[in-house]
């Protein structure tokens, strides 16, 4: 009880991180020329599908069902994920557990909580954070090609609360076989490159 207080405490005071004076266009393209914003990591949008990425914060399952892309993401209690935008909606379905869903407006970040069975969907160019508040399980698309940015506001938040519950740095990438029936040569080097690497830093 009394790690989980001193974790609640941590996360509000981490808050005043997000505080930013600027305006911040929210849900335009404009916002990729603010100095908060800068190219997310492309190494995620690379990533071999499927593929399964594991670590301290729980799992990402990286799927093609169909044409369709998809991650089916687990999180532990009291994680947090993103700190990011996309250029595209993003839909999210909770299979099961509870999620706290950080927004930017004009009016500042709005907190929405979702549970089991519940839809939401993260408009573009919409700064945003997954804070789990169970154990959660959550099923994510897109409306388009994969791609994000950074906002760093948001993302220094999400990478110091997550040093509360992560107790080691590296990331371990498992992966399945990749079905190449409409993968090039080069996307199977990709997958080679990964599975190689075997220990990766810094995803998601």
């Amino acid at each position: 009880m009394t790690e989980q207080k001193d974790k609640s405490r941590a996360s509000k005071s981490f808050e005043n991180l997000i505080k930013v004076k600027d305006h911040v266009p929210v849900g335009l393209p404009e916002i990729l020329k603010s100095p908060h914003v800068s190219e997310g990591p492309g190494r995620i949008a690379n990533s071999p599908v499927p593929s399964i990425f594991q670590d301290d914060r729980g799992e990402i399952h990286r799927l093609r069902v169909g044409h369709r892309r998809m991650n089916v993401l687990y999180s532990k209690e009291g994680v947090m994920r993103s700190g990011y935008l996309h250029p595209h909606k993003m839909n999210d379905f909770v299979v099961s557990g509870k999620v706290e869903v950080w927004t930017l407006s004009e009016a500042g970040t709005l907190k929405t909580p979702y549970g089991a069975q519940e839809f939401f969907v993260l408009d573009p160019y919409t700064p945003h954070i997954l804070h789990f508040l169970e154990d959660t399980v959550i099923l994510e698309f897109w409306d388009g090609p994969f791609s994000c940015w950074y906002y760093h506001p948001y993302r220094r938040l999400v990478q110091l609360q997550n040093s509360l519950v992560e107790n080691t740095t590296g990331l371990l990438q498992h992966l399945v076989p990749q079905d190449n029936r409409n993968e090039s040569s080069g996307s199977n080097r990709s997958s080679l490159f990964w599975w190689s690497a075997g220990v990766v830093m810094g995803i998601a």
